[in-house]
């Protein structure tokens, strides 16, 4: 009797086992499969990405930085080429501000970008955006004269803020501002476009060019003026520009 349920059990068990084996298989070739599909579209050759395409016109970035920007990664898949690391190297190249990557089914890389908007030259070698955001590019590329300004590190916000008031306040009454110096103690000097400079030390800086602004018709009329120094409570200095002694004909 014991034998005849052992013997039982033991075929029973055989559909079980089977299925388990044909399970496991199909598990297997599943997997294979699954990693071959992998292999394939992660392989540049089976689908590449043929077209780059740089969305608007821009005044500083050409379609050429962006593709070698971008040459090393599309040797990728278009399935493998990660947007986000893409995103990452466009952002890095000179004058770009903010990126957007996007692919598009099969073969399309869309790239959109902003660029910086450069409002000064800041200590001669960087740039500053509309933010006073500190930045470095080719000022090759700059197609009109930026004012100069030179001050402290960390300062540039407040460099800028200062520099565009005033600016603004002297281009109503047609005078431009091509540079500004700002010490550590925040003392101003500015030079205009015309050849004055001026000395407005460390406050009042709108009423000293106001005052300035008063007298100015005045001043070009009667002196050959180098610069004014505002930094008194009323009035302010001119200098005068020396004359060179004529040569002898």
């Amino acid at each position: 009797m014991k034998v005849a349920v052992v013997e039982f059990f033991k075929r029973a068990e055989w559909p079980f086992w089977i299925g388990v084996v044909f399970f496991i298989v199909v598990l297997a070739s599943c997997a294979r499969l699954a990693f071959k599909a992998q292999q394939w579209l992660e392989d540049g050759s089976q689908l590449p990405v043929k077209r780059l395409v740089v969305e608007g016109n821009h005044q500083y970035v050409s379609k050429q930085d962006v593709y070698l920007a971008l040459k090393p990664l599309l040797q990728q898949s278009f399935y493998a080429l990660d947007v986000n690391e893409a995103q990452q190297v466009v952002e890095n190249i000179d004058w770009v501000y903010w990126a957007a990557i996007r692919k598009e089914w099969p073969d399309t890389l869309k790239v959109n970008l902003v660029e910086q908007k450069p409002i000064v030259v800041w200590n001669s070698d960087f740039l500053l955006n509309h933010k006073g955001e500190v930045y470095q590019a080719r000022q090759d590329r700059i197609q009109i004269e930026l004012p100069n300004l030179f001050g402290p590190e960390g300062e540039e916000l407040k460099a800028l803020e200062l520099f565009s008031g005033y600016a603004e306040l002297l281009a109503l009454h047609g005078l431009n501002a091509v540079e500004m110096t700002m010490s550590e103690r925040y003392a101003v000097d500015m030079a205009l476009g015309n050849g004055i400079k001026l000395n407005l030390g460390r406050e009042n800086g709108v009423a000293r060019i106001k005052r300035f602004l008063e007298f100015y018709p005045a001043l070009v009329e009667q002196h050959q003026v180098e610069y004014v120094d505002l930094r008194y409570d009323t009035g302010f200095a001119v200098g005068e520009q020396i004359k060179q002694p004529e040569e002898a004909g």
